[in-house]
């Protein structure tokens, strides 16, 4: 075997151009495959983040049918019981109670429609990273009578920190909800619609505001990591009655983010497809003149005592060689280029930004550095590879030495 790889070897360096030119063009295609798809999944991944972990979650326990309806009154008891039980499921590694519901937000001069979320301060920051966003004043605590205002919403009203806004809304079961709140922080969203309508109060006092004691609209479940999602989603199903509960994943309460990322991807595919194609026939190209201008060099090594099987495998080390240090070569080129732009993003400008800041995402293009990204496109040349070794193998499996050393 040790003379096969040593043959293999000086056979791809006969011919230096050929060689040089074809490990280019795989070089070149590893290259842009790899950042391309870095820059994709990087991009679906800071949507995830910044979409879900702005607000939605990960997962949501509500009262059945509350996420096609949402009514203060399609709320659920909060007790101890139901809440230890959601946070013992294998996998949880915190629950975000919130009382959501919509009103009408007014100052000394204007109003305007607002969406009320009573939050439990400590919980929703580190499910979200709300005290980050306060751009103004100081974040909610614990049992706080204050108000957090979002930056667009505070504008139009024109309010300020430690100004009073008013709440009119209605409440439990069409209890008149009514309430004045000092305003003790301004928070900024990226996107334009949440910055325009968000007001957070302490999870007791909303539940104060709208009657609804005790009471959740929804329980936010947060897994130890995105991958549990699903296994914890049917882990709920099963424990939770189905006629009270509904339990959905981000991509039940998101559908569009999932068909954006589905589509984007698809696109995505299609063009590695192409790439990879170019590449396929480049190396299918090298192959052909390599076994067709060694055809009588093939019968006279045969003819001598080589078996045909061991010039199918000499062949194949030939190509697996060429491939596989093109495939290593284009990893290591690539991987610096994706290791700056994992850590310096890309911040784009003009209207493509205001479209992912329309959509909640901050417009920025972060690159994913994953050592699997790099495995694939390896194994993917290995493939293309694999399958282009077919030729020279039925060649060499019918190779008859007289007639090869007559060419």
């Amino acid at each position: 075997m040790k003379l096969i790889f040593r043959m293999a070897w000086r056979n791809i360096w006969r011919n230096r151009r050929r060689t040089i030119i074809t490990m280019l063009s795989i070089v070149l295609a590893i290259v842009l495959s790899i950042i391309m798809r870095s820059m994709q999944l990087g991009s679906y991944g800071k949507m995830i983040n910044d979409v879900v972990g702005t607000y939605t979650g990960h997962i949501q326990v509500h009262q059945k049918g509350y996420w096609n309806d949402k009514t203060i009154n399609s709320t659920f008891a909060a007790s101890d019981s139901l809440i230890g039980m959601i946070e013992s499921v294998a996998g949880v590694a915190f629950v975000v109670p919130r009382l959501e519901s919509f009103a009408l937000a007014a100052g000394a001069e204007r109003s305007r429609g607002s969406f009320v979320v009573g939050i439990a301060p400590e919980k929703e920051h580190a499910l979200s990273g709300l005290r980050k966003r306060v751009i103004k004043g100081d974040y909610l605590t614990t049992g706080d009578s204050g108000a957090l205002v979002a930056g667009g919403l505070a504008r139009f009203l024109k309010l300020g920190v430690g100004d009073t806004i008013v709440l009119l809304g209605q409440g439990y079961h069409g209890v008149s909800a009514a309430g004045a709140f000092r305003i003790k922080g301004i928070v900024h969203f990226a996107s334009p619609e949440l910055d325009r309508s968000f007001v957070y109060l302490d999870l007791a006092t909303a539940q104060a505001l709208f009657s609804a004691e005790q009471r959740l609209t929804s329980a936010v479940v947060e897994p130890r990591g995105r991958a549990a999602t699903e296994t914890i989603a049917r882990m709920l199903r099963s424990l939770l009655d189905g006629r009270t509960f509904e339990v959905l994943t981000w991509r039940e309460m998101l559908p569009e983010l999932v068909q954006q990322i589905q589509g984007d991807n698809v696109g995505g595919i299609i063009m590695l497809a192409i790439l990879y194609l170019v590449v396929a026939f480049g190396i299918f190209g090298t192959i052909l003149m390599m076994t067709n201008e060694r055809i009588r060099e093939f019968g006279i090594v045969n003819a001598v005592g080589f078996s045909c099987g061991r010039l199918a495998v000499m062949a194949a080390v030939e190509t697996a060689m060429l491939s596989l240090l093109s495939a290593l070569a284009g990893s290591a080129l690539a991987l610096p280029v994706v290791l700056y732009f994992n850590l310096h993003p890309i911040r784009l400008t003009g209207e493509a930004a205001k479209a992912m800041i329309n959509f909640g995402v901050e417009p920025v293009l972060p690159f994913l550095l994953d050592w699997r990204l790099f495995l694939v496109q390896i194994l993917i040349v290995i493939a293309v590879t694999a399958v282009t070794m077919l030729y020279p193998f039925s060649l060499l499996g019918t190779l008859k030495p007289v007639s090869a050393m007559r060419r």
